[in-house]
């Protein structure tokens, strides 16, 4: 009889009612990504006013929770390759909710920087893992697309904290819009039963009664008979290197695709925290300021699942390449002072293709890394990257205290587009032995499927 491996088995599985429950749990959490993050940018006129803030001092603000995300996804991120992805999930949802709640409490600026960093500490160590987890469980055939609807939910989360900025800031005022993040907390007792753990991480510590449980779960006609439970003697207690991620071919291609990450949260965060400032620059009001956040944000959620299919289809590296050439053109665009229904439609393209290209390239970095190393790689990739997204706010406070003209200002988000395409096109392809090695994991799925049907 033919063995296979679990994790081969788990890839070949049709997608089910477990794959869509995986599918909720983790979207759940991205969506308070969103929420948590996005926030910002929809309370940053009034913290201005009621504050006193400066243009650079609001940029250093939003910053926090940025570093804190940096921070993370190197304390934390890394940690589930030695302790698991299910117990890093779980309780740094628990804390980032508990933290982005506090946050409405802050009497001052100090304090609301400390809590917006610790928010970001814990969400930078759950989402690199929650893509790797996606990555590991997820059907082979339907794991871009799924990777991607989940990442969108980013952008959901950053439409309706929008939205209910608008309706509640008039009304409750700025902390209202931060107690609301506690509604992740009432879903806490539903992912705690239903969150999987990594079968390559079960595999890898001889929790072999466990792996078989999941294996159940994931695939329920499954026949455990033609699956090869052995453990490998030499992965069970193994730590991970981040000099790994520049062996086997990668020496180029981790920079490249930090520096990828890099431009994209730089435009992602800068444009989401500096958009309303830079409309009101330009002579509209607040409300119609947070309108076109909500249209840039709609078109971040479209960008994202038309991603995720593009990408399933052709690949991730070419659907990277040709959406980071879309939001320069745009973005150059809409600094050239067009009409209302031209504005919309630029805002609704740039937001699809740069919020939305953050879903691609985090299954684009996935991708790029083997099972042993992806949350070490992924979580690295999310670190580095925060340096762009730090800067974001950084450069947005300091364009608008030069006052430069609107065009100028579309101009500088515009380049990092360019950087980032240069960068994905420098990105190689791994050694022959780890593209066969992976060509065999993909051929082992899609035979055990064969065998199963």
């Amino acid at each position: 009889m033919r063995q296979f491996t679990p994790s081969s088995a788990m890839a070949g599985a049709p997608l089910n009612r477990f794959h869509l429950a995986l599918l909720a749990g983790c979207s759940f959490i991205m969506f308070f990504d969103g929420y948590d993050l996005i926030v910002y940018g929809s309370v940053l006129p009034t913290l201005m006013n009621e504050w006193s803030l400066s243009p650079d001092q609001a940029g250093w603000l939003g910053s926090a929770a940025l570093i804190g995300m940096m921070c993370g996804a190197v304390l934390l991120g890394s940690l589930a390759d030695r302790v698991g992805r299910r117990p890093v999930i779980l309780h740094g949802t628990l804390l980032f909710s508990l933290a982005a709640v506090a946050t409405g409490f802050a009497p001052n600026p100090d304090v609301f920087w400390a809590l917006r960093f610790i928010t970001g500490v814990f969400l930078g160590g759950v989402i690199p893992n929650i893509v790797s987890l996606m990555s590991e469980l997820a059907p082979a055939s339907k794991r871009h697309t799924l990777t991607t609807v989940m990442l969108s939910m980013y952008s959901v989360g950053s439409i309706i904290a929008t939205l209910i900025a608008l309706w509640v800031l008039p009304l409750l005022g700025w902390q209202a819009v931060f107690f609301i993040s506690g509604a992740s907390l009432l879903v806490l007792p539903v992912l705690y039963r239903q969150m999987p753990e990594s079968m390559a991480f079960l595999m890898s510590r001889g929790r072999v009664r466990e792996a078989r449980h999941l294996l159940t779960r994931a695939a329920s006609a499954a026949d455990h008979d033609s699956i090869d439970w052995t453990v490998p003697p030499a992965t069970k207690r193994e730590s991970v290197s981040v000099a790994e991620l520049f062996r086997s071919g990668r020496a180029l291609g981790t920079p490249m695709v930090w520096l990828a990450f890099g431009m994209c949260l730089l435009m992602v965060y800068g444009l989401n925290t500096w958009l309303p400032k830079i409309m009101i620059a330009s002579g509209f009001d607040l409300g119609s300021s947070l309108q076109f956040l909500v249209v840039l944000n709609i078109g971040a959620t479209v960008g994202a699942l038309a991603g995720g299919w593009l990408g399933d289809r052709f690949g991730n590296k070419k659907v990277l390449v040709a959406f980071f050439a879309l939001a320069v053109l745009s973005l150059v665009l809409l600094g050239m002072h067009p009409a209302s229904v031209l504005l919309n439609a630029l805002l609704f393209v740039a937001g699809a293709t740069t919020i939305g290209t953050l879903a691609v390239i985090h299954a684009f970095g996935a991708d790029y890394y083997p099972t042993s190393i992806r949350s070490t790689g992924v979580s690295w990739c999310s670190a580095i990257g925060r340096f762009g997204a730090i800067a974001g706010p950084l450069l947005g406070g300091s364009l608008l205290a030069l006052k430069l003209p609107p065009e100028q200002n579309f101009l500088v988000f515009a380049a990092p587009g360019a950087v980032a395409i240069l960068a994905v096109l420098l990105v190689i392809s791994p050694k022959p032995a780890i593209r066969a090695e992976t060509a065999k994991t993909n051929e082992n799925s899609e035979n055990y499927l064969a065998v199963k049907n």
